[in-house]
């Protein structure tokens, strides 16, 4: 089984953890999660996109004028497309863009982004993560503490609001806890933090 380092807020190695392998050493399948990440992106857009058709714009149905000597192009009404003011053909309508994926799929796809975390040693587990107040400064002294400059997912079990709350105005830093976990933000972020608890909780979920 892959076992996880275990440090302190001055990033001395204090124990480990062992998790399992159906989670942290999977083979990783690249079209798996490119499906996944879709599925996320997908279902972020709000689809609120849209163009009226000629039987929602503004204007008579009244024939302009007669079908024919008058010298001019037969029209039917001023709503046609090809008129100034007209409406769209065939243009953008509002709709949900959110794609299926199976759960099973799903749980695979979170299963391959861990274990490359994993792979890579990008997987940081801590004793505790607790802060004195939910305060930025102190957020930015922790990561500082531990060296992760890049970007950085942090996992936090009890999915409480003062943590959020200090890492909102960090750039490079996002706070996720329960089912937030999503493969998009394993692969976006360079770093996955969390405690000991928060990987066996994910460790037990996934398996």
């Amino acid at each position: 089984m892959p076992t996880l380092d275990v440090r302190d807020r001055s990033n001395k190695v204090i124990g480990s953890v062992e998790v399992g392998a159906s989670v942290f050493e999977r083979p990783i399948k690249r079209s798996v999660l490119h499906e996944a990440v879709v599925n996320y992106q997908a279902a972020q857009r709000r689809g609120t996109h849209s163009s009226k058709t000629r039987a929602e714009v503004r204007g008579s149905k009244r024939k302009p004028w007669r079908q024919k000597g008058s010298g001019r192009a037969r029209a039917g009404d001023r709503r046609s497309p090809i008129w100034r003011k007209g409406g769209t053909t065939f243009g953008p309508q509002m709709r949900d863009h959110s794609t299926i994926l199976p759960r099973r799929k799903m749980r695979i796809a979170l299963r391959m982004a861990l274990s490359s975390k994993c792979a890579e040693g990008q997987i940081v587990v801590l004793d505790e993560m607790a802060l004195d107040a939910p305060r930025t400064k102190l957020m930015a002294s922790l990561l500082a503490g531990l060296e992760l400059g890049g970007r950085t997912l942090i996992y936090d079990p009890d999915s409480s609001e003062g943590f959020a709350l200090a890492a909102r105005n960090l750039p490079n830093a996002k706070v996720v806890g329960g089912f937030g976990l999503n493969v998009y933000d394993l692969l976006l972020h360079e770093t996955l933090l969390t405690t000991k608890a928060g990987i066996c909780q994910i460790d037990e979920a996934l398996r």
